[in-house]
């Protein structure tokens, strides 16, 4: 398969991601999602190793991966904090900024920089993703003051620049290692963070059972963290950081649509021009 291909996968992926947690949260904490998503994938992560071999690693790889953890498991608690203390429309938009972050860390990390076209792909699609989940009636001078008076708006804004800043350290660590080792300590040693917070919070109230619909929403999760997150580092092998990370970020107009067609949550045609933008920007992208 192709870079395009494994950057399209891993949005597709993503995008399965975000139906399965909006499912979980019906009943289960953020945090227990994300603790079970990550041990899950974890797991299957662990099983590839076992069956391939553990690569060579280095103390390159190990800083990686170390420090890769930590920002994981912050910007989990972070996006949780986002989206309960501010309005979607003032905290989602941010994340249409990380392709040209990414863009910025992969020039000073690795020295890539897209061409004219690529970088023109880039700037659309970040223009569309900002404007996809803008509600109408609001005026764009919300959006760019808003880090400065929306408690929520600025922590999602700090997840876009932790998630820009590390896909180039993804690359490193994974020249270092591999896809998979990589993969599976980011997503381990992130989800005994966690634990330990959770753990740490907890007062005393009864913990919501498990049923068994859960349990397979939970593995499907696992499953398709595994497949994304691969797909993405696989990815990195034929495209730029920044491409891939690009084509990511144009797989939230397809989790538009399945929220206003699934979830019921409307104004579809509302958002068809910034549609139209993530549409060209990522053709130019990926021509």
């Amino acid at each position: 398969m192709t870079g395009v291909g494994l950057a399209a996968a891993a949005a597709l992926f993503y995008v399965g991601l975000d139906v399965l947690r909006k499912l979980l949260g019906q009943s289960l904490s953020a945090a227990q999602v994300a603790v079970s998503i990550n041990l899950g994938a974890a797991a299957v992560f662990s099983v590839i190793l076992i069956s391939t071999g553990v690569p060579h690693w280095d103390w390159v790889f190990a800083s990686v991966a170390a420090f890769e953890s930590v920002t994981i498991a912050l910007t989990s608690i972070l996006y949780v904090q986002a989206v309960t203390l501010s309005p979607l429309s003032l905290t989602i938009p941010y994340l249409g900024f990380t392709p040209v972050i990414a863009a910025c860390s992969a020039w000073i990390l690795l020295g890539e920089w897209p061409d004219w076209a690529g970088f023109a792909g880039i700037v659309l699609v970040v223009l569309g993703a900002a404007a996809l989940h803008f509600e109408k009636g609001r005026a764009w001078s919300e959006l760019a003051a808003a880090p400065f008076r929306e408690p929520g708006s600025w922590r999602m804004l700090l997840v876009a620049l932790i998630w820009g800043s590390t896909t180039a350290l993804d690359k490193i660590g994974i020249a270092h290692g591999s896809e998979a080792l990589l993969a599976f300590c980011v997503t381990f040693f992130s989800a005994l963070l966690l634990l330990g917070v959770l753990v740490g919070q907890r007062t005393g109230r009864r913990s919501r059972s498990v049923t068994w619909r859960v349990g397979v929403l939970l593995l499907l999760a696992a499953l398709v963290t595994g497949g994304g997150v691969l797909c993405q580092f696989f990815a990195y092998r034929e495209l730029l950081v920044a491409y891939v990370e690009t084509i990511k970020r144009a797989g939230g107009l397809l989790s538009v649509v399945i929220g206003c067609l699934f979830f019921r949550e409307g104004r579809l045609g509302q958002r068809l021009p910034a549609a139209m933008l993530i549409v060209v920007g990522t053709l130019l992208v990926a021509l």
